[in-house]
């Protein structure tokens, strides 16, 4: 607030009281006099009592220790003041303070901030500091990082990121939602390991990430949340030039997910099992999600379907092309119109799609089941850049891969035998492939305004939620509601403060997705390590410039206790005055 408003209502009020002396009857010319004075003096003072003098404050170090700070570390520092925020360990000649921005009222002068422990927590690191330097303690100890899975389709496979810190020769393992063991691996460099597993059916469900040592016994554990969006059912059309058991098998996996199938296969003579035959034309083409093609229909094209085709796929249709055999001269010439260009593709090699050391074959007992037996690919590359892997093998080499056309793509899959996982007893492993497939390659669906929020948050702490229409709420647990407001200024972001650990709902018009909120005692390495990242972050983006001197606001109390000793002199003349005036006029 500007100064000269108040000093502007006091400057009257000296005035209006000026003239009320001035008004008949007045006092002798002397009383006037001091009386005139005296409000003038207390209104300077006042006056300086709201707005003191500023004085130059030699600045100083503070020394801020947070939760993890250790004696010696404090004691290393050569600082001024020295401070400790609520999670410190109490420490000899250092105060508690219950934030940092009471510490910074209380010390002015501060020209650097040093910070020591594992960090300063959410509340105080929204504040404008002063320059700032962390001098962290020894680094967590377990689950240090965390890279949970992006909302998935039902029935896709994901993998889980993590890095683990200062434990050994651990391993990590993967649960699941009912607490079996989907997935084991030893971390690799630097203590990085990927997990993998498979969403099952549509909702917000939790796996549970866990560090054991050599005995297995637990050292850590983290809360993984894994949300699975619930998706129309797709519409597939599946052409084929012959029957086989590829096909077979996978009419069965889209009758199981749910999938409308559309299937024609040509026998020969005219013939066409399935269903009845439908056209290849903008029309219908445009009610499918995805259109599976092996390489002998893909070669039977006539040029009107592969033109109608790939106009589909300029507005959204997904094509795949299952290899059963070797790619004629028909079926690479159709491909590379559509920007597929391959080569070799005469010859087959096998491969594994998981690697049963760090798949889902771990049984719950630390055993493993029989690894999912080995698929033949055709070994082909592709010519031309910009083709996107549409598989990985277990090995990390690619299978098959896709590209964009419009606003659809184009894949090709060069596996002829995948039927053979489920016939060795893998339906799940046969599922997972082809979900994937699906997953990349079909019809993109209307974007959701709630595709990025985050995948969880902490408990306690300030998190900003971007990009989310007018009206989104917020489902706690409990039941209770919170209704987010954007900040135009911000980005359009809301700030939300969950209190409670669990799976909160963020709802938005017909729309709805689920955050995890954790509590930072289930993951205090995790959240340890957070703390430690943002406090370093917030190096070189102080709001303040080290100085050598500041100026500061003088103290307040002298030109109070003026004030009030003025006042009561005024009021005491005032009371007084009654008295004189009858003495001079002569009245009883």
């Amino acid at each position: 607030m500007s100064a000269w408003l108040p000093l502007g209502v006091i400057a009257l009020a000296v005035l209006l009281a000026s003239l009320r002396l001035c008004l008949p009857p007045r006092p002798p010319r002397a009383r006037l006099a001091v009386q005139l004075v005296l409000q003038l003096a207390a209104a300077l003072l006042l006056g300086l009592a709201l707005f003191p003098p500023r004085q130059a404050l030699p600045a100083d170090t503070l020394l801020v220790a947070t939760a993890g700070t250790r004696a010696a570390e404090a004691a290393a520092v050569r600082a001024a003041i020295r401070v400790r925020l609520p999670g410190a360990p109490a420490l000899a000649g250092v105060e508690r303070v219950p934030d940092l921005a009471t510490a910074l009222r209380q010390h002015p002068g501060t020209r650097e901030l040093v910070i020591v422990g594992q960090g300063l927590p959410a509340r105080d690191r929204d504040a404008t500091l002063p320059p700032l330097r962390f001098l962290p303690g020894a680094a967590p100890q377990g689950l240090v990082e965390l890279q949970a899975p992006p909302p998935l389709a039902p029935g896709a496979r994901f993998e889980v990121r993590a890095r683990v810190h200062g434990l050994p020769q651990a391993r990590v393992e993967l649960l699941d939602p009912a607490g079996h063991r989907v997935a084991l691996a030893a971390p690799g460099d630097g203590g990085r390991v990927r997990l993998a597993a498979s969403a099952r059916d549509a909702g917000d469900v939790e796996f549970t990430l866990r560090v054991l040592d050599r005995e297995g016994r637990r050292l850590d554990q983290v809360p993984v949340p894994v949300r699975v969006r619930p998706l129309p059912a797709p519409t597939l059309r599946l052409l084929a030039g012959a029957p086989g058991p590829e096909l077979k098998y996978l009419q069965r996996w889209a009758a199981d997910t749910g999938a409308t199938v559309q299937t024609g296969i040509h026998v020969g003579g005219g013939v066409q099992l399935g269903d009845a035959p439908a056209a290849i034309d903008p029309a219908s083409l445009a009610r499918l999600d995805l259109l599976l093609l092996d390489e002998r229909r893909l070669a039977a094209l006539s040029s009107a379907q592969r033109a109608a085709i790939a106009a589909a796929m300029r507005d959204g249709l997904g094509v795949l092309v299952r290899m059963g055999g070797a790619l004629d001269a028909n079926a690479r010439r159709t491909l590379r119109d559509w920007g597929l260009e391959v080569r070799g593709g005469e010859r087959t090699a096998t491969l594994k799609l998981r690697d049963a050391d760090t798949g889902a074959d771990a049984g719950t007992d630390g055993g493993r089941a029989p690894a999912a037996p080995a698929i033949e690919r055709f070994d082909l590359a592709f010519a031309n850049p910009g083709v996107v892997p549409l598989l990985r093998a277990a090995d990390g080499s690619a299978i098959g891969g896709w590209r964009a056309v419009g606003r659809g793509r184009i894949g090709l899959l060069p596996v002829a035998d995948s039927y053979t996982l489920v016939l060795a007893g893998h339906a799940d492993t046969h599922a997972e492939l082809w979900n994937q497939v699906l997953a990349v390659l079909a019809r993109p669906l209307p974007a959701s305004p709630l595709a990025r929020l985050p995948a969880w948050a902490w408990a306690g702490e300030r998190t900003a939620l971007c990009g989310l229409p007018n009206g989104t709420r917020i489902e706690a647990p409990d039941g209770g509601t919170t209704a987010l407001l954007a900040d135009p200024r911000a980005g359009n972001c809301s700030g939300w403060w969950p209190r409670q650990a669990g799976w909160h709902r963020v709802v938005a018009g017909d729309s709805s997705a689920g955050i995890r909120v954790i509590d930072p005692a289930d993951a205090r390495a995790l959240h340890a390590q957070a703390t430690r990242q943002a406090t370093s972050a917030l190096r070189g983006s102080t709001g303040i410039t080290a100085a050598s001197a500041l100026p500061v606001p003088g103290p307040r109390w002298p030109w109070l206790l003026g004030f009030i000793g003025v006042a009561a002199l005024l009021w005491w003349l005032e009371r007084r005055r009654p008295a004189v005036m009858h003495r001079a006029t002569g009245a009883p």
